[in-house]
């Protein structure tokens, strides 16, 4: 927590040099009222909540693409289970509606539809996040709402930006009365004093009541509430009887993705640069290994096209290890079975860290289906595998000798070999993880890992056993 914190801080200093809206009494409305949960929520019990609701509010984070992904999914997820549905948004006004429909009905094209909402100047953030929304909305037969109002950039008037949206989501609820609504609003606007009770103060008065339901996406104080209880791995929780929040990124990624949102407004980056985060993961990794800063890692890191968090920090901890181990620039040659096992040890350090960075990251057992086939019909090898994987059970020696033999006669089939190795890795990472989170290996034992320069015959294979027999 310590970690994923201290990365966190660091985007948000600098979010806080340009942007000071996080201070605002409206956004500390909405932070404060969402602070504990009470259990862990599956996927298909809030999809059942949802089934029975007729106004869904689904809270959005505009520069996080994850968050429109998301709704785009629940979506399509609601439209299977019932076909009556309407959408209302945030980044059309409602004075553009006869523009929206034309465009949805394909009479004028998707650039003058966003030339004449003045999409760019108006809303400005990541077009095709929203144009997904759009899109599945219309193959779903789904009728789509602007509902925003002027004025979008002065805080200091949200209120009456708030009854404007009101009069307009209250009167879709009053016109199309058997249609479930699914509003889909800035996570800030959702607090139970804010949009949602404006609509109820609109239409109680008339004898209306909804059954609402509330979708919040990676609330931080619950996101934290999860990882302080162990249980980092949870996709959603019940927040209480007519609210849930789903995680689908870490506070990490989402605060980068507004750190760059800001940036690209201010024409510092225009290009989504993921230079500044690199530079703070390096930052928070070389202080839990307790390490400097190595220029050479750094210009490694910065060659890298694109950004995904687990990706990056399992890259980042696979250049540090070849770095301690000075092969950064120039490898140790090998015979087969050693190279193999440090790119192992290798791909366990960094899905290590990785974890580190993104508790619910997984992925080992589809990666783990994908190598058992590839294998095919060896059952002394696929016992092996099997349990080198399972992250509880231990090998014993007769497996780890059918490991090296089937590296040995497969020396030849390369991605076989390194799906292979990726696979012991990640499962040996796990294993790590595991074992940090309880105690049972200290951080200087880690920071050790990392300095083994595993060069001599039979050293990372010893390493690895030693690793997989005691974890």
């Amino acid at each position: 927590m310590a970690l994923k914190k201290e990365a966190v801080r660091r985007i948000q200093s600098d979010i806080d040099e340009i942007d000071a809206s996080s201070s605002r009494k409206y956004i500390q409305e909405f932070n404060t009222e969402f602070q504990t949960f009470q259990s862990v929520s599956e996927p298909d019990s809030i999809l059942d909540e949802l089934v029975h609701a007729d106004l869904i509010w689904v809270a959005d984070y505009h520069a996080l693409p994850a968050s429109q992904a998301y709704a785009v999914e629940l979506l399509k997820e609601i439209a299977r289970r019932k076909n009556n549905l309407a959408l209302a948004v945030e980044p059309v006004f409602a004075r553009s509606q006869r523009i929206l429909d034309s465009w949805l009905s394909g009479k004028i094209s998707e650039q003058e539809f966003l030339d004449r909402i003045r999409y760019n100047e108006e809303w400005g953030c990541d077009w095709q996040g929203y144009k997904a929304i759009f899109e599945a909305a219309r193959e779903l037969g789904i009728p789509v709402f602007g509902v925003d109002c002027h004025p979008r950039d002065d805080m200091r008037s949200i209120s009456r930006r708030d009854r404007g949206v009101a009069r307009r989501i209250s009167r879709l609820i009053e016109k199309y009365p058997t249609r479930t609504l699914v509003v889909l609003f800035g996570e800030s606007h959702l607090s139970s004093n804010h949009l949602p009770g404006r609509v109820r103060a609109i239409l109680e008065p008339k004898g209306i009541r909804s059954k609402e339901r509330l979708i919040l996406q990676n609330i931080d104080a619950l996101y934290w509430k999860l990882q302080e209880n162990g249980l980092g791995e949870a996709r959603a929780v019940r927040v209480h009887e007519a609210c849930y929040c789903v995680f689908n990124v870490t506070p990490i990624e989402k605060y980068e993705s507004f750190r760059q949102y800001l940036h690209k407004c201010i024409e510092e980056d225009s290009s989504g640069d993921w230079t500044l985060l690199a530079q703070t993961l390096m930052e928070v990794m070389m202080d839990f290994l307790a390490m400097k800063i190595d220029e050479s890692v750094v210009s490694h890191m910065l060659t890298l096209d694109g950004f995904q968090l687990s990706a990056a920090a399992e890259e980042f901890a696979r250049l540090i290890h070849q770095a301690c181990r000075g092969e950064l620039e120039k490898p140790v040659e090998r015979a087969a079975h050693d190279e193999f096992f440090v790119k192992v040890i290798e791909n366990g350090l960094g899905y290590f860290c990785s974890k580190l960075l993104d508790s619910s990251r997984d992925g080992i057992e589809s990666l783990a289906e994908r190598v058992l086939s590839q294998i095919g019909g060896n059952d002394q090898l696929t016992r092996a595998i099997e349990l080198l994987v399972h992250p509880s059970r231990r090998p014993g020696s007769q497996h780890f000798a059918a490991l090296r033999c089937a590296i040995e006669a497969r020396a030849g089939k390369q991605k076989t070999m390194r799906m292979l190795e990726q696979l012991l890795g990640y499962a040996l990472g796990r294993r790590l993880y595991h074992a940090y989170l309880q105690s049972r290996i200290s951080r200087k034992e880690i920071q050790a890992l990392f300095h083994d320069p595993l060069n001599t015959p039979q050293r990372p294979l010893e390493c690895y056993r030693e690793l997989t027999s005691r974890y």
